[in-house]
């Protein structure tokens, strides 16, 4: 395992990620869509984290702790994906890990929240989206740099 690039990995996928996941939360049909669902779900205001900058950065931070752990689970298995090129072989790592971990946490908040159901529908296919994007530059990235 080589950290380094796990490392730069993870952060070259998180930028790519963060660039779509805010092009696809930021467009105006779903941008209208949590502005009127927001009061429903208890959405935390900006203000406490010092405004939209702040709290955009704390997204992007976390995001890149989560990509550079996606980054590192793909180092162990994409040898078991037969798959060429890199890129594509990420983009199924993405599909499997949003079937094993996006699509139940979909489930679990629709079963145990009563957020509207069209919230949680955007957020899985956001969290498919970000997952498929970051995991395709994981996979192109990763082969590039062996």
């Amino acid at each position: 395992m080589n950290l380094k690039k796990i490392v730069l990995v993870g952060l070259i996928a998180e930028a790519a990620a963060f660039l779509v996941g805010n092009i696809l939360y930021l467009n105006p049909w779903a941008s209208s869509m949590f502005s009127a669902a927001s009061a429903a779900y208890c959405s935390k205001p900006m203000e406490p984290f010092g405004g939209v900058m702040p709290w955009l950065m704390l997204m992007f931070l976390g995001g890149i702790v989560s990509s550079i752990l996606l980054t590192l689970l793909y180092s162990y298995t994409e040898k078991g994906l037969d798959i060429k090129p890199g890129w594509r072989k990420g983009l199924l790592f993405g599909l499997l890990f949003w079937l094993v971990s996006g699509l139940p946490s979909a489930y679990n908040t629709w079963l145990l929240h009563s957020y509207p159901d069209a919230i949680i529908l955007l957020e899985a296919f956001n969290g498919l989206a970000g997952v498929l994007v970051a995991g395709a530059v994981i996979g192109l990235v990763y082969d590039k740099l062996n």
